[in-house]
């Protein structure tokens, strides 16, 4: 009886690594399709990266240029990588957590779906937010250039902070997530929150300060006020949780 007990439990961990190994399949494959749909679509992707910038350029304010004869490749390359990377992460998600879900408590599922959709939602919508806000940090920047100077600006490194700032602002928006998480787990106490609120404030501005890239009020503010937004968004879901579960107490 032990013997065949124990051969269940081997035969059971080695169809676990099969679908392990399946599932891993799967992430590859997806990647791959993810990747290739980015290079097939790769001029819509790059016309809406440089949509922010087309008016200047059109007002030829700002010039775009390529470095070299392989640079337009480059561009192309990692601009499709990333894009399919970016598009395949919550399907990764997904199939790990296909993985794991039978492991796992109805209540835990229950809170996996609710953090995982909350994670797609805040990012998409800080995505979306963040490359809005481009079209006014750009005519900002070039304001602030030296007078005189042609912006003769490269491609790549214009791509590369576009997808800095875009992903960026995907991540902050995660903030009222991390807000309701801690308070949930009880590692930060709600009242904590609300008598930090002016400590938030001055932390927007200090981190707005570090992270963009010009000196000017309107920029920063552009930054500062959406993140401690944010934070107060974060505290106010957080007391409606909180309401709900003293209630159903």
């Amino acid at each position: 009886m032990t013997e065949k007990s124990a051969e269940d439990k081997k035969m059971s961990l080695w169809e676990h690594l099969e679908e392990l190994r399946w599932i891993i399949f799967k992430i590859l494959a997806l990647v791959l399709v993810a990747t290739g749909l980015g290079f097939i679509y790769i001029n819509e992707i790059l016309e809406i990266l440089i949509g922010p910038l087309n008016e200047l350029v059109q007002k030829k304010i700002v010039v775009l240029n390529q470095a070299g004869p392989f640079d337009g490749v480059m561009i192309k390359m990692k601009v499709g990588i990333l894009a399919g990377i970016v598009v395949s992460i919550p399907f990764v998600i997904f199939f790990l957590w296909s993985f794991v879900a039978p492991g796992l408590k109805k209540r835990e599922r229950d809170a996996f779906w609710w953090i995982f959709s909350s994670i797609n939602i805040l990012f998409l919508i800080g995505i979306i937010a963040g490359y809005f806000a481009l079209y006014i940090v750009m005519p900002m920047l070039v304001s602030f250039g030296v007078e005189g100077a042609q912006n003769l600006w490269r491609i790549r490194e214009y791509i590369d902070f576009v997808f800095v700032w875009i992903i960026g602002a995907g991540l902050m928006f995660q903030l009222p997530l991390v807000i309701v998480i801690l308070v949930r787990l009880k590692l930060v106490k709600l009242a904590s929150l609300k008598k930090m609120r002016k400590y938030a404030l001055v932390a927007s501005f200090v981190i707005s300060a570090v992270i963009t890239p010009t000196p000017d009020a309107i920029s920063q503010l552009i930054v500062a006020i959406p993140l401690y937004l944010l934070y107060e968004i974060g505290i106010f879901v957080a007391s409606l949780q909180k309401t709900e579960n003293d209630d159903s107490v």
